[in-house]
C-alpha cells in the first residue's frame, strides 16, 4: 500500500528531533512493506521544489516559518498578523502539494487536526483517512471554541487522540499514544554501569530531554534542585528559554550541578538514559490550556528502564504507571520531595523493572495497528 502523510513538524535531517515520532511511524510502515510519501513543513521559509528521501521516506517540503523553534502555537499567539498570514500560506500550499504529490496514495495519515487533518479530509476523495490529535491542535480549537471541527473530522476520518485528556465530546476516536522502536533503548547487561562511568557520574543524576519552552516547567525543576545539593542534572534540549534557564541556574547557584547539553541524539541520548537515575518532566498547564500529551522522551525513558518523575497532567499518568512518581504541576516542594527518591537504590530498581515491563506496550508493533485500524493494516 502507498500511504500519504500530512504533517507540520517533520525531521529536517536524519537525527533532527522535530516531528521525530511522525518519522518513527513512517519508518515502521516501511518495515511492514508500505511505501510512504510525506508533505511537511520546510525549514524557515526555504522552498524545496523537488521531493527528498529521508531514510527511504519521500518528503515534499512546504515553505514555512511557523513549525520550528518555539512552535506554531507560540508563533500564532505572539506573531500577530504576519504569523496568521504565514499559517494561511502554509495551509493553502500544503493542500496544493497534497493534491500533486499524494494523488496516487491509497490512504492518508494526518498529524495534527489543523491544518493537516482538515487538508486530508478535503483531498481524500473517498480514500481512508487517519487523523491524529497530538495536543496543540486540540487546545487551539478549544481556545477558539471550534471543537465542531473535530466532530466534523470524526465523521470523515478515523480519529485518534494521543491522550484521553484531548478527547472532544461528540467526536469519538481511539486513544493511542505515539510509539517508538523500543529495542533501540533496551539496556544490555552491564550497560548502566558502563554509561555512568563514561559520563563520569558519581552523584545522583537527573535527566531532562525536552524542548526549552514554557510548557515543560523547567524553571520549577531548577528551583526544586536548588534544595538538593547532592543531586546533579543533565539538561538536554534547545529552545527559546535556553538563555533564561541558564540565567536562573546561575542565580540559584546551580552552575556546577546543572549541565546544559544542547540537543542530543543517537548513542549520546541512549547513554544518558542508561546512566542517569531518573528522567524528569515537570510539565505545566499554560494559561491557554496547553499541556503535554504523551511526550516521546517519557516513552524512551521507559524503554530504557529509566524511572520517570513527571507532573500528573495530560497523558503522563497513563504512561508512567508505577515506573516513577507523579507530582502536581508548578509545585516546587512536591517535586523536591519526589526528586529525593533517586537516592534510594530499592526505589530505583523497582521503577526500572516496572518500566521494562511497560516498554513492549509502547512499541510500534503494538501501537501501530491500534492507531491505524483495520482499513490501513488489513
Amino acid at each position: 500500500m502507498r500511504i500519504g502523510v500530512l504533517t507540520t513538524s517533520y525531521p529536517r535531517w536524519a537525527e533532527d528531533s522535530a516531528g521525530c515520532f511522525v518519522h518513527g511511524l513512517n519508518r515502521w510502515l516501511l518495515r511492514r512493506g508500505h511505501q510512504v510519501a510525506v508533505v511537511a513543513a520546510g525549514e524557515d521559509g526555504k522552498r524545496a521544489s523537488n521531493p527528498e528521501l529521508l531514510d527511504g521516506v519521500l518528503v515534499q517540503r512546504v515553505s514555512s516559518t511557523l513549525f520550528f523553534h518555539g512552535g506554531a502555537p507560540d508563533e500564532l499567539a505572539h506573531g500577530g498578523l504576519a504569523a496568521k498570514m504565514a499559517a494561511l500560506r502554509f495551509s493553502s500550499t500544503q493542500l496544493l502539494q497534497a493534491l500533486r504529490v499524494l494523488h496516487d496514495c491509497d490512504a492518508l495519515i494526518a498529524h495534527w487536526l489543523v491544518p493537516c487533518g482538515v487538508t486530508a479530509a478535503l483531498v481524500a476523495a473517498g480514500r481512508p483517512v487517519v487523523a491524529i490529535a497530538h495536543s496543540s491542535d486540540i487546545h487551539l480549537l478549544r481556545r477558539l471554541r471550534a471543537e465542531a471541527v473535530v466532530r466534523a473530522l470524526s465523521r470523515r476520518a478515523r480519529l485518534c487522540y494521543t491522550s484521553a485528556s484531548l478527547q472532544v465530546p461528540g467526536a469519538p476516536g481511539v486513544v493511542v499514544p505515539m510509539g517508538l522502536q523500543t529495542a533501540a533503548f533496551t539496556p544490555k547487561p552491564g550497560e548502566r554501569a558502563a554509561a555512568r562511568k563514561a559520563l563520569g557520574l558519581q552523584q545522583p543524576t537527573l535527566l531532562v530531554l525536552s524542548r526549552l519552552v514554557p510548557v515543560k516547567g523547567l524553571d520549577v525543576l531548577l528551583r526544586a534542585l536548588a534544595q538538593l545539593p547532592e543531586v546533579q542534572l543533565q539538561l538536554a534540549g534547545t529552545g527559546p528559554l535556553a538563555a533564561e534557564l541558564q540565567a536562573l541556574s546561575q542565580q540559584l547557584g546551580l552552575q556546577a550541578r546543572v549541565h546544559f547539553l544542547g540537543e542530543v541524539h543517537g548513542e549520546q541520548k541512549r547513554q544518558l538514559l542508561h546512566g542517569c537515575d531518573a528522567l524528569v518532566l515537570p510539565s505545566r498547564v499554560l494559561p491557554d490550556g496547553r499541556t503535554d500529551s504523551a511526550p516521546l522522551a517519557v516513552m524512551e525513558a521507559l524503554a530504557a528502564g529509566c524511572p520517570v518523575i513527571a507532573s500528573a497532567i495530560g497523558g503522563l499518568p497513563q504512561l508512567v504507571q508505577g515506573a516513577g512518581l507523579l507530582v502536581p504541576p508548578d509545585d516546587v516542594q512536591s517535586l523536591q520531595d519526589a526528586l529525593q527518591r533517586v537516592r534510594e537504590p530499592t526505589w530505583r530498581h523497582q521503577c526500572q523493572q516496572q518500566a521494562l515491563l511497560l516498554a513492549p506496550q509502547l512499541d510500534w508493533e503494538t501501537l501501530g495497528p491500534r492507531l491505524l485500524g483495520p482499513q490501513l493494516m488489513g
